[in-house]
């Protein structure tokens, strides 16, 4: 008889490089006579210290060319709501070396052994990194319900208060806000780092865009950068507990001064 391999409720993320295949062209093009390409060796090494990071007895990983599926090993709601660090960690990740993700994230009956990443979720996920368009990671509402109860009136509320920060919306597409990811840095310093960082890569796509259709999607990661920064400063900030408003004013100053200001 031949072996049982069993679903389990799994959430699912899919996500891939934007603009990978011109990468692939500059990769090739710098290759040496040793048949080694500098740039293709830092973006494996990205790829390497990022996945690293994951935790094995919580998360399965799958690499292919510049994809990467990462799942939950079980339906645990803590495993589900670090799946989102874990994902805002690699947007992060990624940004500092010039490169942005796209994704997106499903939940549902899924077979994940080694070697084997099989079920709905996963197809899904794959749809909407497909129809991301943006650098974002695309969230079905699947996923988010996951996150979601009920009070006593009927009316849905998250589980968890901070859980709704983590989720955006234009229209009907809810997508994760990776940007939250600076409350897992640990003192000023990271911080500011963090800023700088985001800073500094978007606006160095900005620059080198050639074509309209990239422009317009790094100009609106932009927009999203400065909105978040105007939220952060006025309320997101003061949900930090090492955070003091009375000696802090020249980190939010800091913090503001480093909004994207781009033009064509």
């Amino acid at each position: 008889m031949d072996k049982e391999h069993v679903y389990g409720y799994r959430a699912v993320a899919f996500l891939d490089v934007l603009g990978f295949s011109d990468k692939l062209d500059e990769f090739e093009a710098e290759v040496s006579d040793r048949f080694v390409s500098k740039k293709a060796s830092e973006f494996i090494g990205v790829f390497k210290s990022a996945i690293e990071s994951l935790d094995p007895k919580r998360y399965a990983c799958y690499l292919f060319s510049d994809n990467i599926c990462i799942t939950t090993i079980s339906d645990d709601i803590a495993d589900l709501r670090d799946l989102l660090i874990v994902v805002c960690e690699l947007f992060y990740r990624f940004a500092k070396k010039g490169y942005f993700l796209r994704g997106g994230i499903d939940y549902g009956l899924f077979i994940n052994e080694e070697f084997i990443a099989i079920g709905v979720p996963l197809k899904n996920a794959y749809k909407m990194e497909n129809q991301a368009i943006y650098p974002r990671v695309v969230m079905s509402e699947r996923f988010i319900e996951e996150f979601q109860g009920y009070n006593e009136g009927g009316e849905i509320v998250f589980d968890e208060f901070y859980d709704k920060y983590f989720i955006l919306n234009s229209y009907e597409v809810n997508y994760l806000n990776v940007f939250l990811y600076v409350f897992q840095t640990n003192n000023r310093k990271d911080k500011e780092g963090f800023f700088i960082d985001y800073n500094t890569s978007i606006s160095n796509c900005i620059k080198k865009s050639k074509i309209e259709s990239v422009f317009i999607k790094y100009k609106w990661l932009a927009d999203q950068f400065n909105i978040f920064i105007d939220l952060y400063v006025d309320s997101l900030v003061f949900l930090d507990n090492d955070f003091d408003p009375e000696s802090e004013h020249g980190f939010l100053d800091f913090v503001i001064k480093k909004r994207i200001n781009y033009h064509v």
